[in-house]
């Protein structure tokens, strides 16, 4: 197997960012093989994007030189992400950083990874996979563009920085974890799903069955409700973030405190209040596949 040198990036509605990273690479010398570009193919705006990349990309060479473009789109099933917006679709988009690093690393390649184009959730999801799956032979960056330029080359669809002051690129430290410690990578290399039930597994049995028994016996906001309490949010932050009235939390709280009331009893001598529900939910729903 012929390993490679490989630019993965995050694309957004600009993918003059990855012309512009893919050439200061060149400029210091890095062989690059192949871009991968993940993108929410969904949007038409990310879409078009990609489509104008494709166009630099000719017969497989790139400004006279070998290099391959992949399109990764974010797919929930066989349906392409238009957006991030649920823990759901963050989840979707962390498998695919996931599966893509640990591919081309497996692969033997050696990675530059480009976080500057795409919503920013894309670019924190990324980081966290490469820190599992990067070595401290590979590089991750940031690119930089003066304000002017930033503002000329929106305006005017420019590819190609004219002069290298008006571009650069910021290497990014982070820490190759499994590298240096080879014992962390199975823990590191359970799914979101996996982490989920592991932290659910320091609740005990009982403990388990008699939070999923209030779960059953409450509405779909009355969940939201439950949740967002789990989470440690005040009456007037579930209020905000629910979009309802205070009166209604507070209607949303009494029936989770009467059903976990009736549930756990004298819950040996606790009493049954919004702590309690923090204690018991927190873990419990980060086990609970929402999806």
């Amino acid at each position: 197997m012929t390993h490679q040198t490989i630019l993965a990036a995050t694309l957004g509605g600009q993918p003059q960012i990855i012309t512009f990273t893919l050439d200061l690479l060149l400029k210091r010398g890095e062989p690059i093989d192949q871009v991968v570009v993940v993108y929410l193919a969904s949007n038409p705006r990310y879409y078009q994007a990609y489509l104008k990349l494709q166009g630099e990309f000719v017969a497989d060479r790139y400004a006279g030189r070998p290099c391959h473009l992949r399109g990764l789109p974010i797919r929930i099933g066989d349906n392409p992400l238009a957006d991030i917006e649920t823990s759901a679709q963050i989840e979707f988009v962390h498998n695919t950083f996931y599966q893509l690093l640990r591919e081309l690393k497996n692969q033997g390649n050696r990675i530059h990874l480009s976080l500057s184009s795409g919503r920013r959730m894309m670019a924190l999801v990324a980081l966290e996979a490469a820190m599992q799956y990067l070595a401290p032979t590979d590089c991750i960056w940031h690119l930089y563009t003066t304000p002017e330029f930033t503002r000329r080359a929106k305006e005017e669809q420019l590819m190609h920085a004219p002069t290298e002051e008006d571009t650069q690129l910021l290497a990014v430290p982070f820490v190759p974890w499994a590298a240096y410690f080879p014992g962390l990578r199975p823990l590191l290399e359970q799914t979101p799903r996996e982490s989920r039930e592991a932290a659910a597994g320091w609740l005990d049995k009982d403990e388990r069955a008699r939070c999923q028994q209030v779960w059953r016996l409450l509405t779909p906001r009355q969940r939201e409700a439950l949740r967002a309490f789990a989470d440690g949010l005040t009456r007037s932050q579930v209020a905000d973030q629910l979009g309802i009235a205070i009166s209604t939390v507070d209607a949303h709280r009494n029936v989770i405190l009467q059903q976990c009331q009736a549930v756990w009893g004298e819950a040996g001598g606790q009493e049954i209040n919004l702590r309690f529900i923090q204690q018991r939910f927190n873990l419990f729903l980060k086990g609970l596949d929402l999806v």
